[in-house]
């Protein structure tokens, strides 16, 4: 699944204004007739619910929007740059890198979601020597942080602990965000005459463009997270809660995707959507296994469950104790949440459930210890079945309560 690209993102800049003068046969003395230049086109992002992945950005680096053009002469305006629409799926969230000037002041003056308006941007005016030539080179308005877009994409990315600036969320179909805006047209030089200045050199450049370097960040809208080691039952446990299917195997890392699915009950009429995340490994705070791909979308389930289980040969394991095994599945709970833990400690603050899958194959000894065990340790415990349906009627009533509260 691809749920994080990174992106250079350029609106057009605004066409220069045009020097001219009226040329005609029986008119030696036209005046001036430069017209204004175009407005450039901007980026504008939009959620769509159609779109499930940011796979369409995968391999993709940048996007611009075209430039307006330059004014003409007999007082032609230069065509607008068109607008470049791009969509995102509903959960996607855009993370500022770097911006450039002109970003910046939309940024602080408008919040960076409502345009510029014209004359909250500072007209530059070139003067020539004759009209009929380019306007004089300017220095273009450079990014703050050029190298954001490497330095990011090798680095871990977690922007809220970096203090990165969150631009936009979408959370509805439809929703759109303004990320780039174009620059606005400079007026030609028929825009400069007066009565003490009738043949003006003068015209407007242009405005720049916003640029900024972002990340588009997918992140799963669910109430609750299943989070778990690989092969401990958590998709099995949610192809049975609710109607998804997500792949079912008997080796680790079966869930390679994320998967959502929703939960009806009955009793209470509450729909709960649970989401199957990949299965989280030691270290997954530094990256390894399927780390930042799973830590990424617990960021958005309110609650999480966490699924425990002990392999069969750990459960026939006759060397071990009931005792040893019940501790077996504690280690567990604390590799989890210690991983969670250091990739971000608000994570570990979510509300949450302690389960252990797969009891169909726990004697009632066993069972009885676990429950002392964590009870020793201050948590409860719930043990279900996915295969029997054993502790299933109260697992569901947990987690719809959990949600409720």
């Amino acid at each position: 699944m691809t749920d994080l690209v990174f992106l250079h993102l350029k609106a057009g800049n605004g066409g220069d204004g045009k020097v001219s003068f009226r040329r005609e046969k029986y008119i030696p003395k036209g005046g001036p007739d430069g017209g204004d230049g175009g407005r450039g086109g901007s980026i504008i992002i939009r959620g769509a619910a159609g779109e499930t992945t940011l796979r369409s950005y995968a391999g993709k680096k940048s996007f611009a929007a075209a430039p307006g053009q330059r004014g003409g002469g007999r007082n032609c305006s230069g065509g607008d740059g068109e607008d470049l629409y791009l969509e995102v799926p509903i959960g996607t969230v855009i993370w500022q890198l770097s911006e450039n000037n002109i970003a910046h002041r939309r940024r602080l003056f408008n919040g960076g979601a409502a345009p510029l308006k014209k004359d909250q941007v500072e007209m530059e005016v070139y003067v020539l020597e004759k009209d009929g030539i380019t306007p004089p080179a300017r220095e273009p308005d450079a990014l703050f942080a050029p190298d954001a877009l490497e330095k990011y994409a090798q680095e871990r990315f977690n922007p809220e602990v970096e203090g990165l600036t969150k631009l936009f969320e979408f959370t509805e179909d439809g929703q759109e965000f303004l990320v780039v805006q174009g620059g606005f047209g400079g007026r030609g030089n028929d825009a400069f005459k007066s009565s003490i200045n009738r043949a003006p050199l003068q015209a407007q450049y242009g405005t720049f463009a916003e640029e900024r370097l972002v990340a588009f960040e997918l992140r799963l809208l669910a109430d609750i997270g299943l989070v778990g080691l690989p092969n401990a039952g958590k998709s099995t446990l949610l192809s049975i809660l609710t109607k998804a299917r997500p792949k079912i195997a008997s080796y680790p890392f079966t869930t390679l995707e994320p998967h959502l699915g929703i939960l009806h009950d009955e009793a209470s009429g509450r729909e709960v959507v649970l989401a199957d995340i990949p299965g989280l490994i030691e270290g997954a705070s530094e990256g390894k296994g399927l780390g930042f791909e799973f830590l990424r979308h617990v960021k958005n389930s309110s609650a999480l469950l966490y699924v425990l289980t002990l392999e069969e040969n750990q459960v026939f394991n006759e060397a071990l104790s009931n005792e040893e095994k019940a501790a077996v599945l504690w280690n567990q709970y604390q590799t989890l949440y210690s991983e969670i833990a250091a990739f971000d400690p608000k994570l570990a603050e979510k509300r949450s459930i302690l389960s252990i899958s797969k009891i169909d194959i726990y004697s009632t000894e066993l069972i009885d210890a676990i429950r002392s065990y964590f009870l020793q340790k201050s948590h409860n415990v719930m043990l279900f079945s996915s295969v029997t349906g054993q502790g299933m009627p109260q697992l569901i009533q947990a987690l719809v309560a959990m949600v409720i509260k």
